[in-house]
This record gives C-alpha cells, sequence and structure tokens, in this order.
C-alpha cells in the first residue's frame, strides 16, 4: 500500500465484514507440550510457566500456522522433528482442522479421509 486514503461514507460490502471472514472469527484452542526428545525438559517447564505441563493457548485460526512456525512447534502427531528448536509439541494436531494455514506449522500433517 503505496498511498491509502479514507474513504469516507463508502459502504461496506458483505464479504469485507468480521462475519464473512470465518478463519478470522474461529478461536481455536492449542495444547502445547514439551517435546519429547528435548533435552532439558525442565527449562521449557519454567520457560513457558507450564507448571502443569501444558500450555493451553486460544488463537485465531488465521494466524495458527504462523504462530505454531514461529515457535517451532513440532505438529506431527509422533513429534518426530528433532533438533534443538523443538521444544514443544501440539499435543493434538486435530485443533488445527479447518485452519486454512495449517500446513505451515512445523510437521503437520492433514487427516487423512476416512476409508469407505
Amino acid at each position: 500500500m503505496d498511498s491509502p486514503s479514507i474513504l469516507h461514507e463508502s459502504p461496506i460490502a458483505r464479504e469485507e465484514t468480521l462475519e464473512s471472514d470465518v478463519q478470522w472469527s474461529r478461536i481455536i484452542e492449542l495444547e502445547l507440550v514439551r517435546h519429547p526428545g528435548y533435552k532439558r525438559p525442565e527449562a521449557v517447564l519454567l520457560d513457558y510457566e507450564m507448571p502443569d505441563g501444558v500450555l493451553r493457548l486460544k488463537v485465531r485460526a488465521a494466524q495458527a500456522g504462523y504462530l505454531l512456525r514461529l515457535w517451532s512447534v513440532d505438529c506431527s502427531p509422533d513429534h518426530r522433528l528433532k533438533g534443538p528448536e523443538f521444544a514443544l509439541w501440539l499435543r493434538d494436531s486435530l485443533a488445527l482442522y479447518g485452519a486454512t494455514n495449517a500446513h505451515l506449522a512445523p510437521g503437520y500433517e492433514a487427516p487423512k479421509a476416512a476409508k469407505k
């Protein structure tokens, strides 16, 4: 946006309303736990203030994949990602179901279609 301008008394189109933006309006709950392969589990619990071992986050679906990538959260179902950057693991990857940017989350795999 090089030179934005305010549109005075411009009607808001239906597709521009908050209600129409499903990904922005939808809140999903993520449960992050320490990654089983992380070398210093006690440090993770202290760093993220997780006395019960779980960090519960409520995020907008539109931001979930970006947040999980930024935080380097292993979102693989079997916590297979290795490395010191993966201190956290997403306990239930199905929490991302329907988030259009879930593919950005490290290790995320879309659920397999049910066999008939």
